[in-house]
């Protein structure tokens, strides 16, 4: 009586963390299929392919619209490649400027959190325009000069 109670209790725990543990696989690979869609974007060709799926043109209008949409997608990478360099160069004139003011121990909690997070990768968790973007890796090494 005592091992039968024991058992199903086995059961019924092992299925349930199986169960914890499947879903947490599948969300990871929605959210995986959700970045790499997004990541696309961040490309000529896939701002080029990502258009047309959305807006699904005639073969007259393809025609016409592949010259528009090859300037914009190149508007969009230039833009994306200034922004990045622009913030790179922000966040360390921020360092000069932020770290003779903290002492060493808050020094080194900020590059630990910067090493982490990344500046100029973002925390995309601030997305970016259009469909997303994707997350920095996570371990990724601090952009700025020590």
């Amino acid at each position: 009586m005592r091992t039968t109670k024991l058992k199903i209790v086995l059961v019924l725990t092992g299925t349930l963390l199986l169960g914890f543990f499947l879903g947490l696989l599948t969300a990871a690979q929605i959210r995986n299929a959700h970045i790499k869609k997004y990541r696309t974007f961040a490309t000529r060709d896939g701002f080029a392919a990502w258009t047309l799926h959305v807006i699904d043109p005639t073969p007259e209008q393809r025609e016409k619209i592949l010259p528009v949409i090859g300037k914009y997608a190149e508007k969009n990478l230039e833009l994306r490649k200034r922004y990045r360099s622009e913030f790179i160069r922000l966040m360390k004139e921020y360092k000069q400027e932020l770290y003779p003011l903290l002492t060493p121990e808050q020094i080194d909690r900020l590059e630990k959190m910067t090493r982490f997070h990344p500046p100029g990768k973002g925390l995309r968790h601030g997305r970016v325009p259009g469909p997303g973007s994707h997350a920095p890796p996570a371990k990724a090494p601090c952009p700025f000069p020590e």
